[in-house]
């Protein structure tokens, strides 16, 4: 019976306590964290560290220690944010910097492969230019260039060979 009166006490004191301080504690984690949700959010954990707390809280320590509460556990969720913030455009850049990357290396290979073309004889140049910088079928280049297409595809092997050895070479050397 003793043990009931206590938590009776215990419950009616915090629930005072609680009526009395809450408003002024969201309004205070508010102006601290611009949120009102997020106010509240972090003066429900104070609450609830108080009431874990409560037999040890002095009677007239507690509103100030549910006020410092509520300011230590808003500035970190302020740091933390911001650690969120540095991660978010530490990533962004890790991202921009990679795909400038593969873009310049892309361009490379294929300045590369333009200066193996234009090395090439005729008139495997101009196939090679008629089939994959114009995109035409080995037939349709054929029929322009007036030649068959097995003539084609062998200009085609010729300058794929030349392509890949040249390539491969260079890429040897990095």
């Amino acid at each position: 019976m003793i043990w009931k009166k206590k938590t009776d006490d215990k419950t009616t004191a915090f629930e005072g306590l609680f009526r009395q301080q809450y408003p002024p504690l969201v309004r205070h984690a508010t102006q601290l964290l611009g949120d009102p949700e997020e106010a509240r959010d972090v003066v429900g954990e104070a609450m609830e560290q108080a009431w874990q707390r409560w037999d040890t809280l002095a009677e007239a320590q507690r509103a100030s220690w549910l006020f410092t509460t509520v300011r230590h556990l808003a500035l970190n969720r302020l740091k933390h944010r911001q650690v969120v913030t540095n991660h978010v455009e530490a990533i962004r850049e890790a991202t921009v910097f990679d795909l400038q990357a593969r873009y310049w290396e892309h361009e490379r290979l294929l300045r590369q492969a333009e200066a193996v073309v234009e090395a090439l004889g005729e008139p495997t140049r101009t196939i090679v230019r008629l089939c994959y910088f114009e995109q035409n079928t080995y037939r349709a280049a054929a029929e322009r260039l007036g030649i068959s297409p097995d003539t084609v595809k062998k200009h085609i092997s010729k300058a794929l060979r030349a392509l890949r050895e040249a390539l491969g070479k260079k890429g040897d050397e990095r």
